[in-house]
């Protein structure tokens, strides 16, 4: 009798733990994916982002036909980017953290339709989308609600910084971005004379100095600073320099074409920190800072040519110093001993 219960007990636990096996295999308790706050939004059919900040400060940022972003109402030309990478974060956002559905909660949490920390408004495909962005329960996450919907969702990856309707948080700062390895030459002339850089695919070469042997480190120091310049801010359109350039740095690019162009002049003020810049492929004058240019202005041929080694077995014709001679303690004369100190009373 206790062996047939027995069985039946092993069989009944078998048959249990193939039932918990079935009931939690792979896959069978993961939750649906979240749905996207915003339905359908495709980066890039976006064709204009309006942000208004709890201030009332309103920016608009729009695409151009030449499919360049540009700050409405300037020539000033947006991070194109940073645009991309805002608009692909708010694609991504999921609902997958409701915080509320209350109305007398959006005030609260900074999205309500009169009350928010950001407004922000799309046009995409022909349709405007429209929400808010709110209070931050941490560093990097943000409340947001759709304009027209009830849901208060916690979105992460965002942030109230990075949705600014400020313009100088949208210039596009690369003024000037060219790959140094697809130049053909550079020429600069500054203070210090002139240097012209050639280039043949392989190694750059000074003009006129063929075999002479160039120092890596300070070339490439070179060829970033005129290759690669950050401003800090965009002039007046009607801004007119003062004199003449203190530099002016001509790139030829391999595959032909105008060369580009940078001047750069000098401060307005010696204690200034910005002086200015014009690229021969932007219409706009800029403020770049003085230490972004300070290689392009004390450049000189010399300063790029690599050290001569020192042959073996030469001093370089310096002879090394002579070690100092020991100095031997003074002998007391034969005969005589040395009075001892009297001591001071």
């Amino acid at each position: 009798m206790n062996n047939t219960k027995n069985i039946v007990l092993a069989v009944l636990l078998i048959l249990q733990a193939g039932l918990v096996a079935y009931l939690y295999r792979p896959g069978q308790n993961q939750a649906p994916p979240a749905a996207a706050i915003i339905k359908d939004l495709a980066p890039e059919s976006v064709s204009a982002l309006t942000i208004t900040d709890g201030l009332g400060k309103t920016l608009t940022l729009t695409l151009a036909k030449d499919k360049d972003w540009r700050i409405s109402g300037s020539d000033y030309p947006a991070d194109q980017e940073k645009i991309e990478a805002l608009l692909k974060k708010f694609a991504a956002m999921k609902a997958s953290r409701l915080v509320s559905q209350t109305p007398s909660s959006y005030a609260r949490l900074k999205v309500a339709d009169s009350d928010f920390n950001r407004k922000v408004a799309l046009e995409a495909g022909g349709k405007q989308i429209v929400f808010y962005l709110g209070t931050a329960p941490s560093a990097k996450s943000i409340h947001l609600r759709l304009a027209g919907a009830k849901e208060v969702y916690q979105v992460s990856d965002l942030a109230a910084w990075e949705v600014l309707a400020e313009q100088d948080s949208w210039w596009q700062t690369k003024y000037v971005n060219l790959p140094a390895a697809e130049l053909s030459a550079l020429t600069i002339a500054n203070a210090q004379g002139g240097i012209e850089l050639l280039h043949d695919q392989q190694d750059w070469r000074l003009a006129g100095k063929p075999d002479a042997a160039l120092d890596s480190h300070p070339l490439e120091t070179l060829l970033n600073a005129a290759t690669q310049v950050s401003i800090s801010s965009y002039l007046p359109k009607d801004f007119t320099p003062k004199g003449q350039p203190v530099a002016t740095i001509t790139c030829r690019e391999a595959k032909g074409g105008e060369p580009l162009t940078i001047q750069i002049w000098d401060k307005d003020k010696p204690g200034d920190l910005d002086q200015p810049i014009k690229s021969s492929a932007s219409p706009l004058y800029a403020k770049v800072k003085a230490y972004a240019v300070k290689e392009l202005l004390a450049a000189k041929a010399d300063s790029l040519l690599a050290a001569s080694p020192v042959p073996e077995g030469k001093d370089n014709g310096k002879a090394a110093p002579a070690a100092p001679a020991a100095t031997a303690p003074p002998a007391a004369k034969a005969g005589k001993s040395v009075p001892p100190v009297k001591e001071r009373k």
